[in-house]
Order: structure tokens, then sequence, then C-alpha cells
């Protein structure tokens, strides 16, 4: 795995997951049971794309039999280039925009389509009746998500308003100012759950967050915020998530990660919850991807992992027969 982190910080929550994932596994012998996961993680700068590339070589020297990440996207596209190049599957479980043409054979993600996400967010403003509806991104990724429901108005009787969130600060008031003369009351914000934490305590300071608003957030981490601060405000919160917490396997896992407290508690002033796996959905796709693999794929990834060790020195075309993982792995 390759792992993004702000030098000298704490190990991330994907890594920690990733981790989490592979000692889980072998200590559970039915699962594997002829069979030992090892992992080698790597930690690179933020935006590095050729220190990247020189971390997944080195990876794909030890015939390791799939990379997983990076997360950003610089990053990510040159370590693609190079799992396609030696038929290696590169797992992602985050959001990556897929051009049309398909190129990236050997490219898994376990994040949901932009497409589904943003036809899920027009029926939610469908079923809710809204005429009118605000959107708020913060970087230009969020207009092809929600691509969608921008291009509603054209078929629906819609009025759409689309505002960008401050760059470089934090401090969205200025925003929710003009918003609130507006009276803009139907509000989708697409945003980490983070920035999500610190919109929703600027907008309480507001004096926005009544019976008359309704926000939607397109992040999947909705659940990792406190939201017991607003529990008696009246307004409206509407999100998504894909962690089945009722899950009697899923609670398991949970109660495990919360036990070993591998994640250290957030400050207190950031709005988010302590405790279990609720620092972001990539985390928890990260062990899923691992849980899920059977013995099979295992043993398809591990001779894939053999023939792009050869072909780091000695580059090679994949045969058809090695694509059949990574046609496979968006199944499971």
């Amino acid at each position: 795995g390759i792992f993004e982190c702000v030098e000298s910080g704490p190990m991330g929550a994907e890594e920690l997951a990733f981790r989490f994932a592979v000692n889980t596994i072998n200590r559970n012998r039915t699962l594997l049971p002829n069979t030992t996961l090892t992992y080698d993680t790597q930690k690179i700068n933020l935006y590095d794309s050729f220190e990247a590339s020189k971390k997944a070589c080195d990876q794909l020297s030890l015939g390791v039999a799939a990379i997983f990440g990076p997360s950003h996207s610089s990053s990510a596209n040159a370590v693609q280039s190079i799992c396609n190049a030696l038929g290696v599957p590169h797992i992602q479980t985050r959001w990556k925009h897929q051009v049309s043409d398909n190129k990236d054979s050997f490219y898994v993600s376990l994040y949901p389509d932009f497409s589904s996400l943003s036809r899920a967010i027009l029926d939610l403003v469908q079923f809710f009746k809204w005429k009118t509806v605000t959107v708020v991104y913060d970087d230009s990724t969020g207009l092809i998500r929600l691509q969608e429901l921008i291009k509603a108005p054209s078929r629906y009787n819609l009025r759409l308003k689309i505002r960008q969130l401050p760059a470089d600060t934090k401090d969205a008031k200025p925003l929710l100012k003009e918003m609130k003369r507006g009276k803009e009351f139907h509000v989708i914000f697409d945003c980490s759950h983070e920035m999500a934490a610190g919109i929703l305590k600027q907008a309480l300071a507001m004096g926005m967050m009544t019976e008359y608003y309704h926000y939607i957030f397109t992040t999947l981490d909705l659940f990792a915020l406190d939201v017991e601060p607003y529990r008696y405000s009246g307004v409206n919160m509407t999100g998504f998530r894909i962690l089945n917490t009722e899950n009697s396997q899923v609670a398991s896992i949970i109660e495990k990660w919360s036990m070993e407290r591998l994640q250290a508690p957030p400050k207190p002033d950031s709005g988010l919850l302590d405790g279990f796996m609720t620092t972001n959905t990539a985390a928890t796709l990260k062990f899923n991807i691992l849980w899920l693999l059977p013995n099979n794929s295992i043993e398809q990834l591990s001779h894939l992992g053999q023939k792009a060790k050869d072909g780091v020195s000695h580059p090679l075309a994949p045969s058809p027969s090695d694509r059949d993982i990574s046609e496979e792995t968006p199944q499971l």
C-alpha cells in the first residue's frame, strides 16, 4: 500500500485499516487456512507523483500481488500507469473520475460510481419536491460528481444556484451570510466530512440551523460527525453511508477496531465523533476489499505479482488471463 501523509504526522486511518485488515485475516485461520498475508506500506508526501511512482516500482520489485492507493489524483494516476503496464491490480477506495475509454484495465475502485450518487441526490430532490436548490461545492470535481443534478433544470421544473466554498480558508461565514440573505433554504454541500463539521458549526452561529433549512451532504462520512449539538435545533440534514453497522459481522469488526484503540481521538473542537471506524469510508473499504478476497483471487494475485516483479526489470505485456482478477474483483 502507498499512503499519503503530512511529514512527521501520525499514521492515517486508511493505513491503519489496511494493517488492521491483514492482521485480522491472519488471526482467523478459517479464512485463508494455507496462506499468510504480508504487507509493505510506503509513505509519500501529498501530491508527489514522482515519489509515488518510485515507491510503486519498489513494491512491484518485491513481487506484491496488488497495490492499494495512493488517494490523490496526480499520484494515483502515476501509479495506475505503472500497474496497467505490468498487469497488476491497482485498488482504490476513494472517488476517481473514470474516463470513457476505459484504458485502466487493472484499476479497481470500491467507491460508488459518481453517476449513481448523483442520481440518488436528484431522486432525493424530487422526493422532497424542491423547486429551488443551492449547490455548494469545494472543488471542481464536485461539478463532475453532481452532473446529473446540474443537468436537471433542463428536464425538470427546478431552479439551481451554484456556489463554491472559499479556497484556502475554513471561514464559510461570508458565503453563508449571502445564502441567508437570499433565503436559500435547500442546500446540497459537496465537501469532505471534516469541512462539513466546520460548516455546521458556522451555520449554527449564523442562525441557519432552524426548521426552515434542509441540508444534503454528498460525503459518505456524515455518520462520523457529532450532530448532538443540533438535535433540538429543528434543522433537517440528509446524507448517505455504505457502512451497515446493523450487520453482525460489521459490528464485530467495528468493536475490535474500537477495543484496540488504533485510532487517535479527534480534536475536541473538530465536530467529529470519537471511537471506532468513523474516520472515513475509504478506510472501511480498504478493510472490506482485503476481507472479501477469496482463496482463488489470492492465488491469482500472487501469480500477477511474480510476473510484475520480473517485468520491472524486463517489461512484458500482460496476457489475457492476467485480466481475470480485475474482472472478478468488482463483483466481490
